[in-house]
C-alpha cells in the first residue's frame, strides 16, 4: 500500500473481507502464502466497539487524557486546535461531554478514535448510526489524513467520497479495481458482459453433440412450443427492454441517491435480466430449428 492511499473492501456478508482485514492486522495467518506487515507500520483499527465515549469527563478530557498535543499522521496538533476541526469552537471544549447533543457527541466520537492516527487507519463498517454531520466530518478527516486507510463498508456513497482503491470479493475471485465504487461497479458490468459475449460465442463455435434419435425425421411442435415461437419476438423485446432500464439507472447518480438500498442489488438483477435475454434467444434457435 502507498501513501495517501484508501482502500475500499467490498463483498457480501460472509465472503471473507473481515478475514482479510485479520490478515492485514496480523491476528490470524493465511491459509495459504505469507502476509508481511512492514516495520514502519502502525495500525489504528477502529470497529464498533470503539465508537463509545468514556463518560462524563469535559470534551477536552474525553481527547486530550492529560497530553497537550496529538499526533494526526504527520502533524502534531495542540488538543483544542485537533478539537477546532470536529468544529468544536473554544467555549464548548470544557463542556461536560455527556451534556452535548446527539451530532456533537458523534463528532467528538470521531475525533476521539481518529486521534491515535498511526500511519495506516484501518475501519470496519464506520458509517453505521452516524448522522450526516458525523459522515461528513468523518469524510474531511480521512481525506486529510496523510497516510493509509483501509475501509470495510456497504456505504457506496462513502466510498464515493474517500476511495482511491477497491477490493471487491465476487463470486470465485477477488478483484482489485482502482477508483472509487463506482467506477469499480462500471467495470464489473463491463467485465460482465464480456464473459457473456465470450460465452456465447464459445457455445455457437462448439458444434452442438449428436442427439441420439431412432427417427430422422423432425417430431412435431408441442402446442405451447408453436405459442412461444408466434411470442418470441415480443418476449425477447420486452426482456432486453428490462435491461437497458436496469443499466440505465446504473448510469443514473440521482438513483443511487434516491433508492439505496435497491442499488445494492442492482448488479444481480442486471445479471439475471441479461440471463434471461440469453436464454430466450437459445430457446427461439432451438425450437426454429426443429
Amino acid at each position: 500500500l502507498q501513501e495517501r492511499q484508501c482502500t475500499g473492501i467490498v463483498g457480501r456478508n460472509g465472503a471473507g473481507k473481515s478475514t482479510l482485514l485479520n490478515i492485514w492486522l496480523g491476528k490470524r495467518k493465511p491459509d495459504e502464502g505469507h502476509a508481511t506487515i512492514g516495520k514502519r507500520v502502525e495500525f489504528n483499527y477502529i470497529d464498533q466497539t470503539r465508537m463509545a465515549l468514556d463518560g462524563t469527563g469535559s470534551v477536552l478530557d474525553e481527547i486530550a487524557q492529560g497530553k497537550e498535543t496529538i499526533q494526526f499522521g504527520d502533524e502534531t496538533l495542540s488538543a483544542r486546535a485537533y478539537l477546532r476541526r470536529f468544529l468544536f469552537e473554544d467555549h464548548r471544549i470544557n463542556e461536560r461531554a455527556d451534556l452535548l447533543s446527539g451530532g456533537e457527541r458523534a463528532r467528538l466520537m470521531l475525533a476521539k478514535v481518529l486521534k491515535d492516527g498511526g500511519n495506516l487507519i484501518v475501519l470496519d463498517e464506520p458509517t453505521n448510526d452516524l448522522d450526516l454531520p458525523s459522515l461528513r466530518m468523518l469524510e474531511e478527516a480521512l481525506a486529510a489524513f496523510t497516510g493509509t486507510v483501509l475501509v470495510v463498508s456497504h456505504d457506496r456513497y462513502f466510498l464515493d467520497r474517500i476511495c482511491d482503491q477497491i477490493v471487491a470479493f465476487e463470486e470465485g475471485e477477488v478483484v482489485v479495481q482502482p477508483g472509487n465504487y463506482s467506477y469499480y461497479l462500471e467495470k464489473r458490468l463491463e467485465r460482465e458482459a464480456r464473459y457473456r459475449q465470450m460465452e456465447q460465442a464459445y457455445k455457437k463455435s462448439t458444434p452442438a453433440p449428436p442427439k441420439e434419435n431412432k427417427s430422422d425425421k423432425p417430431r412435431k411442435l408441442s402446442n405451447k412450443e408453436r405459442e412461444f415461437l408466434e411470442n418470441a419476438e415480443e418476449l425477447i423485446m420486452a426482456a432486453e427492454e428490462k435491461v437497458a432500464t436496469l443499466e440505465a439507472k446504473v448510469n443514473d447518480p440521482d438513483f443511487f441517491t434516491n433508492h439505496y438500498e435497491e442499488s445494492l442489488t442492482l448488479p444481480t438483477e442486471i445479471e439475471k435480466a441479461n440471463a434471461q435475454v440469453a436464454a430466450l434467444y437459445e430457446r427461439w434457435e432451438e425450437l426454429s430449428a426443429k
